[in-house]
């Protein structure tokens, strides 16, 4: 029961797209088996408030704990790459309790384990997959402490794949491009602290080069993808603008996990050169246009490369797109490795604005996994970090704020981090 319970979770399930399932069932070996027991019963204990089973949880947590210490202290015994699937349960489990101690250990020994493996052994399923997840919360740790990481090496974005590129997902794409955005973060905290004018516009040169490579990927989503997404009414919620439904979980997942991307990179833009952000967004859409070969487009509901400028529209169109998501996601056995960051970020442009914080609510309420993760005040540990805030100025407009979630579940990570915790993960080991 505490199993069927565990994999219920669609925001841990959809991120553990099919080892979270694969590990209930024991078919990944008795350690991830074990981890996976951990979690279920701390997951119902606290969901139903039993003490017995949150207990048992925790005894069990230690126990594989203990199993682990020695495996993990000996990198060249083989099948190391495997331990990435019980390291990963144990931090999902130490984050939904609020252990921010144990949570930034499991960070540091997933940053080691990758390294001392390397990417050739993570080539094969599940392990790819499992990797996929690893990734997409090492970078949600490098957007919450700006630090960039070893993810952005050539090797780290191709050869998990080498094998069979084809099965890179256009989800995984994107996370292609997200994993520079730590390093622009960064690099953009240097210049909050002096003034470096090589650096500045080297940023912004980088910045519009990842910007091109996220609308080629735009383009060539739309050429793959016509007439998969249209508006419905809805109903008393009309006044801000029609749902938007689309043909698949997958379509919507890839459309919102771009909007993230999109979101921070005109961001940074808006915050470091306003005065050319407009024309730099329509010449790098233009500009992707002919590479990525795209053809004609049919009229759609959702904005074509170039169409969004400003952070509030492309925010509106998470939103927009968030209840299709929320609403087919419990039955569906979707990859979504970020999925509550775009609404997390779409919440934080649109914070000022009433109508769009009731609609995200009211999205979030519909289901026990996501509701109070707005206000930090979820069950499960879902909530936005008290991170500093990132003030992105956009041109003829307030101030908006992009703050980084911990429920984009590559990071129920550490709960709600206070300051001296991100400066810990600012010290995660780089292997450079």
């Amino acid at each position: 029961m505490c199993s069927t319970f565990l994999v219920a979770n669609f925001v841990w399930r959809a991120y553990g797209t099919p080892w979270l399932e694969m590990s209930a069932k024991g078919s990944l070996g008795q350690l991830a088996l074990g981890a996976s027991r951990a979690l279920a019963q701390s997951n119902f204990g606290t969901a139903h408030h039993y003490e017995d089973g949150k207990l048992y949880g925790m005894i069990q947590y230690s126990n594989v704990l203990q199993e682990l210490a020695p495996l993990l202290s000996d990198p060249s015994r083989p099948g190391v790459e495997e331990l990435i699937v019980p390291v990963m349960l144990l931090l999902i489990h130490t984050s939904s309790q609020a252990d921010r101690h144990g949570s930034i250990s499991h960070v540091k020994g997933l940053v080691q384990l990758l390294y001392v493996c390397g990417p050739q052994r993570f080539q094969r399923e599940p392990l790819r997959h499992a990797f996929e997840s690893c990734r997409s919360t090492l970078v949600t740790m490098g957007l919450i402490a700006r630090q960039r990481s070893f993810l952005e090496e050539a090797h780290w974005r191709t050869v998990p794949w080498a094998l069979d590129p084809a099965a890179q997902s256009a989800q995984s794409l994107l996370v292609n491009i997200l994993v520079f955005v730590p390093g622009f973060l960064e690099d953009d905290s240097r210049l909050d602290q002096e003034s470096d004018f090589a650096l500045r516009e080297d940023l912004v040169q980088r910045l519009n080069i990842h910007l091109e490579e996220l609308f080629e990927w735009r383009w060539r989503w739309e050429a793959r993808n016509p007439n998969i997404a249209w508006e419905e009414e809805s109903g008393r919620e009309s006044s801000r603008g029609r749902r938007i439904r689309f043909a698949t979980l997958s379509q919507a997942i890839e459309i919102m996990t771009y909007d993230s991307v999109l979101l921070w990179i005109l961001g940074l833009l808006w915050k470091i050169d306003p005065s050319n952000t407009h024309s730099a967004v329509l010449n790098a859409a233009r500009h992707a246009h002919g590479v990525s070969s795209c053809g004609y487009t049919a009229p759609s509901p959702l904005h074509l490369p170039g169409e969004a400028v400003q952070l509030r529209d492309v925010a509106i169109e998470i939103c927009r797109a968030f209840d299709f998501q929320i609403r087919n996601i419990e039955k569906n056995a979707a990859s979504s490795l970020f999925f509550l960051m775009p609404i997390g970020l779409a919440w934080s442009v649109l914070e000022h604005e009433e109508e769009w914080n009731k609609a995200i609510s009211h999205g979030l309420a519909r289901s026990y996994v996501t509701r109070g993760y707005q206000t930090g005040h979820n069950v499960f540990g879902f909530g936005r970090y008290a991170v500093p805030k990132l003030p992105f100025f956009e041109s003829g407009s307030k101030p908006a704020t992009l703050w980084l979630s911990h429920s984009s579940q590559s990071a129920w990570l550490v709960g709600t981090a206070e300051q001296d915790e991100i400066n810990q993960m600012n010290r995660l080991p780089n292997p450079e």
